[in-house]
């Protein structure tokens, strides 16, 4: 599986970018600056080594990892996908509350740290969730958050990959989940409140709706686990993500690179047999990402996005370029 956004497309930039757009290169230098700016950046921590019944993680270890924060207490958990824009759970977000009471914590290993410890926290300038998420179900609980100002990339803050479209990770593939929530139900992480790594197995939506009709009153003929979700845990319950884990990244080890997969969602209490978490399926998402970032930005600056690196703006240029016809052929619509 292709894991990142860019593998997908840069084999069509120099045919888009010859065919639509005169006067910009479209060679294989572009290509390759397109390739050495991911391969410089996303999902790959500078740091080496190595939630519910998980361990302490390292700082450093997953520098995508952000806290949302409402009125100054974190709230849900995020990740960092570009240089401004932060990727996490529509629920998480309240339409009612103002702008100004939203903050995003980087490059902290805790969700509170103390003065003179590593953090950088921003305000928020946008946020926007997907138009079609549905609070009673929880489709499409994915949204957006744009931070006042682009971030510099550190060995503490890097951002995360995406996906390619519409191709999720197989059962069992081994990913970890991380977050500052409950370690257990109603037991809230205690000081210092260092961030927690869990490592779980994912399950596809048919076999997880499976669990989660056993023994629930509803008829099989409903889905429960919708086609926009994945799930990742045991069988037999006990490591889960938990209150306070949502919005937060599910990511996977692929060939050495971290590709996200999925965004903690929702769950039937915490670590219960046959109810594993349920995540948003993020690979569902790329494309609707990316587009939105791109009406953002322009909409904001009138120009091209500033995004990470050659990465993003080379995608989201593609896509602009590319019409709808010849996205949906190519399984990007």
């Amino acid at each position: 599986m292709e894991l990142a956004l860019t593998a997908i497309l840069l084999s069509l930039i120099p045919v888009a970018l010859q065919d639509s757009t005169p006067g910009l290169p479209a060679n294989d230098s572009l290509r390759a600056a397109c390739a050495k700016s991911l391969d410089a950046v996303c999902g790959r921590p500078r740091v080496s080594g190595r939630i519910m019944s998980g361990q302490d993680a390292e700082v450093g270890q997953w520098p995508w990892q952000v806290s949302l924060r409402e009125d100054g207490q974190h709230v849900c958990g995020g990740s960092l996908i570009t240089e401004d824009w932060v990727l996490t759970a529509a629920h998480c977000l309240d339409q009612k509350q103002p702008l100004s009471a939203y903050s995003v914590l980087l490059g902290s290993i805790s969700s509170y740290p103390q003065a003179g410890e590593p953090q950088e926290l921003q305000s928020v300038a946008r946020f926007i969730t997907h138009p079609e998420y549905l609070e009673e179900n929880n489709r499409a609980d994915i949204a957006l958050v744009q931070l006042a100002s682009p971030v510099t990339f550190s060995d503490l803050i890097l951002p995360v990959c995406l996906p390619k479209p519409g191709d999720p990770l197989g059962h069992g593939t081994w990913c970890w989940v991380t977050g500052w929530g409950n370690i257990d139900i109603n037991l809230p992480l205690p000081p210092p409140f260092t961030l927690k790594e869990l490592e779980l197995p994912l399950i596809d939506a048919q076999t997880c709706d499976g669990y989660y009709h056993e023994n629930s009153g509803i008829s099989s003929e409903i889905p429960i686990i919708l086609d926009d979700m994945l799930c990742a845990g045991f069988e037999s319950g006990q490591k889960d993500a938990c209150g306070g884990d949502s919005g937060g990244p599910l990511v996977c080890d692929i060939d050495g690179v971290w590709t996200q997969a999925g965004i903690v969602s929702w769950g039937s209490d915490c670590g219960l047999p046959n109810r594993p978490g349920v995540y948003v399926n993020v690979s569902m998402y790329t494309t609707w990402i990316a587009r939105t970032i791109q009406s953002s930005d322009l909409d904001t600056e009138n120009s091209s996005p500033r995004l990470a690196g050659l990465f993003f703006p080379t995608v989201l240029l593609v896509l602009g370029l590319l019409g709808d016809d010849t996205l949906a052929s190519l399984g990007l619509a």
